[in-house]
């Protein structure tokens, strides 16, 4: 029997990619890789490992364009057949979408991933469905960002289109922030990943409420939840993911709200192969979205899902992918997952202690720095500047996240400024 073969298009580098990588490897599949460059990868940990293990060829192109992905993509097809072709990484969603579909390969219609990968084209569909979202405008002058403001109010957030991990994400609580805030964005060309910047920039209503996401599996025109995942959110006027918890300890009737939303939302957006990642606020008139991700959530929610729920939530992704239907899966909880992630003040690393005893806390799993002496901690702005975390697992999800405080309570990472 003819060993079947997948191509990865990238990987994101905060859990689910890895895994990703695993799976396939774990389910006997030949597996290319198609980058850009692998350094990133290399200064992740774990990653040099995974791509020595998991990945059978890689194959240098511009992942973040369509022509010579599709380019290089055709030439690996014709040389030994693609049975799959997907992205799990932000930027690359997109093109990788495009690029299965013009292969004749299973995989998200292109058009759902590009709107659910642009922050303004989710929010006007979303509006066209009646899916509750917070105000907005999406604006292109500075002008036309200050008088957003001054209609939705103060304060307001100011988001690029196209950015993941809270880049350019601000809280303003003045005029004059929205106007920096916008500037800041339209000062960059392209966003991280090279790709020409979109030319909206979104002024929208600050949302009062705590935040979860919902992790879907779309499949045949059907939506069904996973699970909802718990969310700790810091960083003064950012937005910074500090934890999660899984499954969510929300009472039924509120989880119940989000899900339905989620799905909704989902729907509304078309989005119709593989798990996507909608984040939402339940706020005092109910859960409004935030974004929703067309792709497999970030920050080891994937580990938290699998861990809780007993089952590779990758498997179940590159299996649709392969073209096989999953049928009725029984995503029932048996246990909950937490994670916490930890910060530093500005400056360089002088010591970094209690790391041990973290580790040996009953009921963690993981405990990591990425920081030694000698590492600059920047100032919390986006996820990346966070310096390590615990990971925790219990019998549910609200022991799993003090288990998690508890022991990253035992890690001091001391800085100097300088």
């Amino acid at each position: 029997m003819r060993m079947r073969r997948i191509g990865f298009v990238e990987s994101n580098r905060s859990g689910s990619g890895f895994d990703a990588l695993r799976a396939a490897r774990k389910l006997g599949l030949h597996v290319t890789f198609f980058s850009c460059g692998l350094d990133r990868y290399h200064a992740t940990p774990g990653g040099t490992e995974v791509l020595r293990t998991c990945v059978d060829e890689v194959v240098f192109c511009p992942t973040h364009e369509l022509a010579p992905l599709l380019a290089a993509a055709k030439e690996v097809d014709a040389a030994q057949p693609l049975d799959a072709l997907l992205s799990v990484a932000e930027y690359e969603v997109v093109p990788a979408a495009e690029a299965a579909r013009q292969l004749g390969l299973p995989g998200p219609d292109p058009r759902a991933v590009r709107i659910a990968r642009n922050k303004a084209d989710q929010r006007r569909r979303w509006a066209e469905h009646g899916v509750p979202i917070p105000a907005f405008r999406a604006v292109t002058t500075v002008e036309q960002a200050a008088r957003a403001a001054a209609e939705i109010g103060l304060p307001c957030v100011v988001k690029p289109a196209d950015e993941t991990s809270g880049a350019h994400v601000v809280r303003c609580t003045t005029v004059a922030e929205v106007s920096d805030g916008f500037s800041a964005v339209r000062s960059e060309p392209t966003n991280r990943r090279g790709q020409p910047r979109h030319p909206e920039v979104l002024v929208e209503e600050c949302l009062v409420g705590f935040e979860v996401s919902v992790e879907v599996l779309a499949e045949a025109g059907s939506v069904r939840v996973l699970g909802v995942t718990d969310k700790l959110v810091g960083g003064g006027n950012r937005f910074i993911e500090l934890g999660h918890s899984f499954p969510t300890a929300l009472p039924d009737p509120l989880r119940v709200e989000l899900e339905q939303t989620a799905v909704a939302a989902t729907m509304a957006v078309g989005f119709d192969l593989g798990i996507a990642h909608v984040e939402l606020k339940y706020t005092a008139r109910g859960p409004v979205l935030v974004e929703i991700n067309p792709r497999p959530a970030g920050d080891q929610i994937t580990e938290l899902m699998d861990r809780s729920l007993a089952m590779s939530t990758m498997e179940l992704v590159i299996r649709q992918y392969l073209g096989e239907s999953l049928g009725v899966i029984e995503a029932a909880a048996v246990g909950g997952a937490a994670i916490r992630y930890l910060t530093a003040p500005p400056g360089v690393v002088d010591s970094v202690t209690g790391l041990d005893i973290a580790a040996a806390v009953p009921g963690v799993c993981e405990a990591v720095v990425s920081v030694e002496p000698g590492t600059r901690v920047n100032r919390l702005r986006v996820n990346e500047d966070r310096i390590g975390h615990v990971l925790a697992t219990a019998d549910d999800p609200y022991l799993a996240g003090r288990i998690a405080e508890a022991a990253a309570q035992q890690i001091a990472v001391c800085t100097h400024r300088g």
